[in-house]
């Protein structure tokens, strides 16, 4: 049974995420005593067989292999009350996301991480397992520095029926072997494939067939070889472009045969160098980076590049956390100004509840919306074009007990400086005047000078800024909240089948299937679903604060 507080024998202790497919929580196993984390479908999503199939083929494949470098399925249940996965909590986060904060993965540290996961390669494939969806998101690296493989929910088994829509493109595009592109039998080399593409962006923080679109990509992998690892950075050695190169040949027949076969050219190589392949060396490289100076592409410049790089910023705590954004993850590109686009009964609704630039006492009740404002001067030129520009909800306050902030005459001297304690949902990089002061949640109040200041709040997933010019009064400690959630508009991707590439206002967004909602700026939006098998499926809608979000399940024609 499902309480407030628990999942049959989970205790849930907190959700850690939230998607139109499932909800991710970190649980608590009373009676072995360990964290675990559970992936519970949403009860709509009980109905989509697709869905289901893929929980249970995952614990179904992690059943059947158990090793240190995949990550172990405890249980799985499916019934009227629920479906849901219990699995390995991992403590850390995935290589994806390791390179898109850090840039790229020092070549020593990527080739030990590359030795782990050809270990649980070589282990699934002895089972009859192969995985289909190999890639940096799929990849967790634990706190002690050990790598595992997770998300087998596309995998198949040697001597099970296989669970392949005819004519869907089955894995993450940009990590797809050629055979399958072409249509053809991947077996467990096209793993190899894949896990070639995944340590070629690790070393190089360059994805090499990653294109603007899902055809150029495809293209790419069929007919492009891309540029040795040690032509974009230096200090690569050969000897780990030769392995690179042998994973990503478009022959399987000329790939590694096995993945024992490719670990041994990998233990070769650490012995030349003097590498130590053990977890712990992962460990100690990562303790050392310091943030991630030491490990990041601040080691060596990069002599060339690869267009079109898509990074991955999913940030992921945990073994279901990492599958969901591996599965479903596509990048939000940066979109239009929100200028105009709030509706007028909403802007009515909050007019005059903070007054252009100014602030309130703490005794005054504090504005409860946010208000659109029509100078447009009030955004310096030096902000980008996508900014924001909205009334933050403001409040102040003046110390009490502090005489020393008083004059002769009873009032605040007007030199002292004031301070401003922001808050943002989700999160936000605040830069005011712009100087960069970090990101929310900060540690405490910014001391500013007494006078005018405009504050801009951005995140890489939204398609819009926030930006406004306060004023700081001497000696008065202002508030401001926002919630850049109630600036966008929200697409839900729910079910598609058989599948399509998603497309919005003629920006791809990625493939189905996709739990995260596709980010936009207010106003009219046409929504694209595309296979070229079916026929075109096309959907215009108005998003505004009123109406701001959209679900979308489709089933596509035949033409």
């Amino acid at each position: 049974m499902e309480g407030e507080s628990g999942i049959g024998p989970y205790r849930i202790d907190a959700e850690i995420a939230r998607s139109s497919i499932c909800t991710i929580y970190r649980a608590w196993e009373t009676s072995l005593n360990r964290p675990v984390l559970v992936k519970k479908l949403h009860p709509q999503m009980n109905r989509e067989e697709d869905i289901r199939k893929r929980f249970e083929r995952e614990a179904q494949v992690c059943a059947r292999v158990k090793h240190e470098n995949i990550v172990d399925i405890y249980s799985y249940r499916a019934d009227e009350e629920a479906t849901l996965l219990a699995m390995e909590f991992v403590e850390g986060t995935s290589l994806g996301d390791m390179i898109a904060k850090r840039g790229r993965i020092e070549w020593r540290v990527a080739l030990t991480m590359l030795a782990g996961v050809l270990k649980g390669l070589a282990y699934a494939h002895s089972k009859g397992v192969t995985h289909r969806d190999i890639k940096p998101d799929n990849l967790l690296v634990s706190d002690e520095g050990r790598v595992k493989i997770t998300d087998f929910g596309l995998a198949t088994i040697a001597d099970s029926s296989k669970m392949t829509v005819q004519g869907a493109v089955v894995g993450t595009p940009a990590y797809l072997p050629p055979e399958q592109v072409s249509g053809g039998v991947s077996d467990h080399r096209g793993d190899l494939y894949s896990t070639g593409v995944a340590f070629y962006e690790a070393a190089t923080g360059v994805s090499p067939f990653s294109g603007q679109t899902l055809s150029d990509t495809l293209k790419k992998i069929l007919n492009s070889n891309p540029p040795p690892p040690s032509s974009l950075i230096a200090e690569i050695p050969v000897e780990y472009d030769q392995i690179i190169a042998r994973l990503l040949e478009k022959q399987p027949s000329k790939r590694y045969a096995t993945a024992d076969q490719a670990l041994e050219d990998v233990k070769r190589l650490a012995t030349q160098k003097g590498i130590n392949l053990e977890s712990a060396a992962v460990k100690s490289a990562m303790e050392a980076s310091s943030g991630g100076e030491k490990l990041s592409s601040a080691i060596l410049p990069v002599k060339t590049s690869i267009s079109s790089v898509w990074w991955k910023r999913v940030a992921v705590i945990a073994a279901g956390v990492a599958a969901l954004a591996a599965l479903f993850l596509a990048p939000v590109p940066r979109g239009e100004s929100l200028v105009g686009g709030v509706s007028g009964k909403f802007i009515s609704a909050v007019k005059g509840a903070v007054s252009a630039g100014s602030l309130r006492r703490a005794a005054e009740p504090p504005p409860t919306g946010v208000a659109e404002l029509p100078a447009a001067d009030r955004i310096p030129s030096t902000l980008p074009p996508d900014v924001k520009k909205t009334a933050p909800i403001l409040r102040t306050e003046v110390p009490h007990g502090e005489e020393k902030l008083s004059t002769a005459t009873g009032g605040i001297r007007s030199d002292l400086p004031g301070k401003l304690a922001i808050s943002c949902r989700p999160w936000a990089t605040v830069t005011i005047d712009n100087i960069p002061h970090g990101q929310t949640p900060l540690p405490g109040p910014i001391e500013l000078s007494p006078g005018q200041h405009t504050v801009a709040l951005t995140n890489s997933e939204f398609p819009i800024s926030f930006a406004e010019t306060v004023i700081i009064e001497p000696g008065v400690t202002a508030s401001l909240d926002v919630d850049l959630w109630m600036l966008v508009g929200r697409i839900n991707i729910l079910s598609v089948k058989p599948w399509a590439e998603v497309y919005v206002d003629g920006v791809s967004y990625g493939m189905t299937p996709r739990a995260k909602p596709i980010l936009v700026p207010f106003g009219r939006r046409v929504i694209e679903l595309r296979n070229p098998a079916y026929k075109l499926w096309s959907l215009t809608v108005t998003l505004d604060q009123a109406t701001q979000s959209v679900d979308v399940t489709a089933e596509l024609e035949k033409p």
